[in-house]
């Protein structure tokens, strides 16, 4: 079974994305060897290498602690909330940080928000692609549609099967890139 790695990208106190994540989760977790990767429990301090992400040279513990996880990772759900139409602070970081680790990583964006985390996943494909990831797709969860503000989730049948869609184009990247 392939390793799919969950990136809860809030780091706020209050937060909805733990709740996002549990669903995909338990939406995915028959078909992939899931691990969680919290930035707020991993706690990225801003960059702080002394090369560039580009040179491959990391030398601070953190940074080898993190370039292992995603390396770990044979795809990457990012469970990704819309904060005034980007996505978090500690998310870019944390991408920034590494640069050929991404490269042809097939991964895929839970947005969530009042548009359903539209904008912000924009932003971060773009991003992701300017770092070489191989960006499937998309879904957003809208506020009082899909989950409350507080993270109950209300998500109906329909977005259960787009996740499992974006799942499935996530293991076709796998297949792709095996056959490269």
């Amino acid at each position: 079974m392939n390793n799919l790695s969950i990136i809860v990208s809030s780091t706020r106190p209050q937060r909805v994305g733990g709740h996002v994540t549990a669903w995909v989760r338990e939406t995915l977790g028959a078909d992939w060897d899931i691990t969680v990767l919290d930035l707020a429990e991993i706690n990225l301090p801003f960059i702080d290498e002394d090369m560039p992400a580009g040179s491959g040279i990391y030398t601070q513990p953190h940074t080898l602690a993190w370039k292992e996880k995603i390396d770990a990772a044979d795809a990457i759900v990012v469970v990704n909330p819309e904060y005034n139409g980007f996505f978090p602070a500690p998310l870019k970081n944390a991408i920034d940080y590494l640069l050929a680790e991404w490269e042809n990583k097939p991964m895929a964006v839970v947005g969530y928000g009042f548009g359903g985390g539209a904008r912000s996943a924009a932003a971060l494909t773009e991003l992701l692609q300017n770092v070489k990831a191989n960006v499937v797709g998309s879904l957003g969860l809208f506020f009082n549609t899909d989950l409350s503000p507080t993270g109950e989730l209300t998500v109906t049948p329909g977005k259960t099967e787009e996740l499992r869609a974006l799942s499935l184009q996530l293991d076709a990247a796998l297949g792709d890139e095996l056959a490269a």
